[in-house]
């Protein structure tokens, strides 16, 4: 029994070390652009990628134009009433991994975070002191 739980732990071992590490990409690959947009509360996000080959990002870590991914808690958001984090938005498992968005060399990724994934968003477009706080990890493809 011992000896057959050892040999499902050495295969369990040996296929995750198999697996391709990550290789995140460098920021001089991509850009990141975060521009307010008060009249429609919300801020537009563009990332672009600069690499010459294409960079991945998992779907739960980028916003998307409709609405936020399940799981999404990528950014915070600063106003005068202090640092607010994101309303839940669900829970967001999937057994190996939701996918990945690609962006080809030189494609530009747009998505949108809404005043309101933070609270009210009368009151944050009242706030002319907001800071959106958004961090974007892509990585090089695997295929």
């Amino acid at each position: 029994m011992i000896r057959a739980l050892a040999l499902l732990t050495l295969a369990a071992l040996t296929a995750c070390a198999s697996s391709t590490p990550i290789r995140w990409a460098p920021a001089t690959d991509y850009t990141l652009d975060i521009v307010d947009n008060p009249d429609r509360q919300r801020f537009d996000v563009t990332s672009t990628s600069k690499a010459t080959a294409p960079l991945c990002l998992s779907k739960e870590a980028w916003p998307a134009l409709e609405a936020l991914p399940a799981g999404f808690d990528g950014a915070t958001l600063s106003t005068s009433a202090g640092t607010q984090a994101l309303l839940p938005t669900g829970s967001a498992y999937c057994p190996g991994g939701c996918g990945d968005v690609r962006v080809e060399p030189g494609q530009t990724l747009v998505g949108v975070i809404p005043y309101a994934a933070f609270g009210n968003a009368t009151i944050i477009a009242a706030d002319t002191s907001r800071t959106l706080v958004f961090e974007v990890h892509p990585f090089i493809c695997a295929r």
